[in-house]
């Protein structure tokens, strides 16, 4: 949800309450006034009517008196401080054969020796006839508050929410690999000012480390290329020289360990590789016939596993991926299902526009099968793999925004792609019933 439209419904639902609140009050703020400017009328009305009995008028003529009582009551029936009071309640009113909210105003008065209780009524709005109204004001005002409220909010998103709307597009834009300081609009507000001043120590000193980064690891790699080179070529004269067995033995373990240490060296290069984006989507390629391609070079490997292979590739299946990284992906995946394979084993390999799924024979792993995915975790801790492969494949999915799952059921290992990001990976592991072929 917008943030502009989260002030607005928290703006209404104050502005409600405070409506709800101050109907209430208008309501019996009318009711009282109402009441009052009644009781004032009646009060005059009385004392008029105990003006024309003091100077012996007639006052019964009158058609407001019909409505008057007047009672001649004795000294000790008269409140003591109190000139005048009212009731309210329910009374007939006989112009309209009704009960109606009927009001009362009595006054005391004492004209020539005598106390005389004089009492006018009339009757008044109640509260039902008052609700509706109120409710009805109160429905068009909230109504007319609404919609100032929507038209306010879209013109504070346009034009106060502006200049983070354009810091915010600059940061979408932000690249590290084009190393270009970045600079963001001036505004007068404080809070975006003081975001802005944040943003532009963040992005420098983020181009900064990534810089640096890059050098190390640049500097790294083309550091250790040398001595392993020349550690290779040493180990490779004392191989052809005149040496005892057992000596042999050990310059085996070093070359097996040096081999090792290049492919860590070369898998965790890549890997930073990947972290940083340096690879950039140029056009998109065939993924079939790479599918393909990859499969038959490793064709030499299956046969000597004396593996079964079956297939079922869909045809022209195109994916935004970089060549290598393409490449690097189903290497790793069809190595993998060799290698951790049984003699004899199987590898089917399934195609389509929603994903891809490898699965194989093979031994359950040791450790649950979502921790394979992280640096140098193996599923056989004896194996000769050095638990980077499936890392490398997790990044690249990540790096393409598909969704990867790895799973082991029925002594066979299931990793699934899905090319589709709003498709789970682990749907495609439902759909491995459609007819394979084998290669092999």
């Amino acid at each position: 949800m917008k943030l502009t439209n989260k002030f607005t419904l928290w703006y209404f639902g104050i502005m409600l309450v405070v409506l709800l609140i101050g109907g209430a009050i208008v309501y019996y703020e009318i009711q009282w006034k109402v009441s009052r400017v009644e009781v004032v009328r009646h009060e005059r009305l009385n004392d008029i009517i105990a003006q024309q009995i003091r100077s012996g008028g007639d006052y019964s003529e009158h058609p407001t008196r019909k409505r008057a009582t007047i009672t001649l009551i004795p000294a000790d029936s008269v409140p003591k401080g109190i000139s005048s009071y009212y009731t309210r309640g329910i009374g007939w009113n006989p112009e309209f054969q009704a009960n109606e909210y009927r009001l009362v105003v009595t006054s005391f008065y004492t004209i020539n020796g005598q106390n005389y209780r004089i009492s006018t009524y009339s009757f008044i709005p109640s509260f039902y006839q008052l609700l509706p109204g109120v409710v009805k004001s109160f429905q068009w005002i909230l109504l007319l508050l609404l919609v100032l409220v929507g038209i306010s909010g879209r013109l504070i998103s346009k034009y106060i929410l502006a200049p983070f709307k354009r810091t915010l597009r600059v940061i979408q834009l932000f690249d590290l690999k084009k190393k270009d300081p970045i600079r963001l609009p001036d505004t007068r507000t404080s809070e975006f000012r003081e975001l802005n001043e944040f943003l532009i120590k963040m992005t420098d000193k983020a181009l900064e480390d990534y810089q640096s980064l890059k050098e190390f690891t640049e500097n790294a790699s083309h550091e250790l290329q040398t001595p392993t080179a020349i550690i290779r070529g040493k180990l490779e004269l004392l191989m052809e020289s005149d040496i005892r067995d057992d000596q042999a033995i050990l310059i085996a373990e070093m070359q097996n360990a040096l081999e090792r240490l290049s492919r860590i060296h070369s898998s965790l290069t890549l890997l930073t590789k990947l972290e940083n984006h340096e690879y950039e989507t140029k056009s998109p390629i065939c993924f079939s016939d790479l599918t393909k391609e990859t499969l038959s070079a490793f064709d030499e490997l299956i046969q000597m596993k004396s593996l079964d292979l079956q297939t079922h590739i869909e045809e022209n299946i195109y994916l935004p991926i970089h060549t290598a990284l393409a490449d690097l992906l189903l290497t790793n995946l069809v190595s993998n299902s060799i290698r951790h394979n049984i003699p004899h084993g199987m590898i089917r390999v399934n195609l389509s526009k929603a994903g891809l799924v490898i699965s194989n024979t093979g031994r359950a792993p040791e450790v649950p099968t979502g921790e394979l995915f992280e640096r140098f975790k193996k599923g056989n801790p004896g194996s000769d793999s050095i638990g980077i492969g499936l890392a490398i494949v997790r990044q690249i999915c990540e790096l393409m925004n598909f969704n990867v799952v790895y799973e082991y059921a029925s002594q066979r290992h299931f990793l699934a792609i899905s090319f589709l990001s709003p498709v789970p990976a682990s749907k495609l592991l439902q759909n491995l019933a459609v007819p394979l072929h084998s290669t092999l």
